[in-house]
């Protein structure tokens, strides 16, 4: 009985980690197809990433939810920030489709995770860094979008939730302070937008 709960899991894990390669494939290809198509917006395409984000849910072909780990989470954050450091009009989506509230959804996740120590922490501030270099590459030289990301960053909610996360410790501040002031400058010039995006991993 023991031995058949064991194989279980395994063939569980084996599936998840199945769909989070697929998932993370096929973030990969749409993000070609988007940038190489940079005059439309894609607004279906951008939307669905960043549902995803929202949810940490990823479904697969038989209709099965599975929760999506955290370097799936980058993988698809990293997609979405290159296809708006190309792309004009999906940064216009981007903002449309409410992308900046994953501030808030993300940092809430780290709450439902339920874990505030090392290594956990150490997950968390990596997301974060993908989170808040996807939310800079969504400002740059777009007002608009500077101005819902301040709304969500100005706000008690995302004072809160940040707080809560366990990220604002002796080993993280001043990394979670640095982060977020590169969306919160007042001008970008396109060289910088471009220099930005080609040195984030």
């Amino acid at each position: 009985m023991h031995t058949s709960l064991e194989n279980l899991f395994c063939f569980r894990t084996w599936i998840q980690l199945t769909l989070q390669q697929k998932w993370r494939q096929k973030a990969r290809i749409l993000s070609c197809l988007i940038i190489e198509d940079a005059m439309q917006g894609h607004p279906e395409e951008l939307g669905s990433l960043v549902e995803v984000l929202k949810s940490g849910m990823v479904t697969s072909d038989s209709g099965h939810q599975y929760k999506l780990q955290s370097d799936a989470k980058c993988d698809t954050m990293g997609t979405l920030w290159r296809i708006l450091g190309v792309n004009n009009g999906a940064q216009r989506v981007f903002g449309e489709a409410t992308g900046f509230s994953l501030l808030l959804t993300t940092l809430h996740s780290f709450q439902g995770d339920g874990h505030s120590e090392e290594p956990y922490l150490l997950v968390y501030i990596k997301v974060f860094t993908y989170l808040l270099r996807l939310m800079t590459a969504g400002v740059c030289g777009n007002t608009i979008n500077r101005t819902k990301l301040h709304a969500i960053i100005s706000s008690h909610t995302f004072y809160d939730l940040l707080s809560e996360s366990g990220l604002l410790c002796v080993d993280y501040e001043k990394q979670v302070i640095r982060l977020l002031l590169e969306p919160a400058q007042k001008f970008f010039s396109k060289a910088y937008c471009f220099e930005f995006i080609t040195r984030f991993p």
